[in-house]
């Protein structure tokens, strides 16, 4: 197998791992809004990192199908690496991007925080198009 389909599926495993850890800190802040003050649990910021923590999973199990089906795809090596990086930078988006929009609470327009998740959801989301195009190309081979 390829070392960046192996790379992938490390990424994949290690977001998982990471997401599962965070998810006790989660936990804790819902826990303690039941406990103590109800309105934590309809929070702008609590919201976010729910969020933030399943699209988190999402990412990481997308890395882990990516690298599984990688060796299918038609697309050179270099195509291949560029998804890697955009899947990553989708990954990163997620995790880190998120939570800090969750910190820094609402706002009316679009703000910085906003454009920079955008970009690197655009950069995952035209990886996952080019892998599908480049196993649908496989596929098409074959039949």
């Amino acid at each position: 197998m390829p070392r960046l389909a192996l790379l992938n599926m490390l990424i994949g495993f290690a977001v998982l791992t990471l997401a599962a850890m965070a998810s006790a800190f989660i936990a804790t802040d819902i826990t303690q809004g039941y406990l103590r003050d109800k309105a934590v649990i309809d929070s702008w910021q609590l919201l976010l990192e729910r969020s933030a923590h399943g699209h988190t999973n999402l990412f990481a199990l997308v890395h882990v199908c990516f690298g599984l089906t990688m060796p299918y795809s038609t697309l050179g090596p270099k195509a291949k690496a560029w998804q890697t990086v955009g899947i990553a930078l989708g990954t990163l988006g997620m995790a880190v991007g998120m939570n800090v929009r969750a910190r820094l609470g609402p706002t009316d327009g679009v703000d910085l925080a906003e454009i920079v998740v955008g970009g690197m959801l655009s950069c995952a989301l035209a990886a996952i198009a080019a892998h599908a195009y480049g196993l649908a190309a496989k596929l098409r081979q074959r039949g």
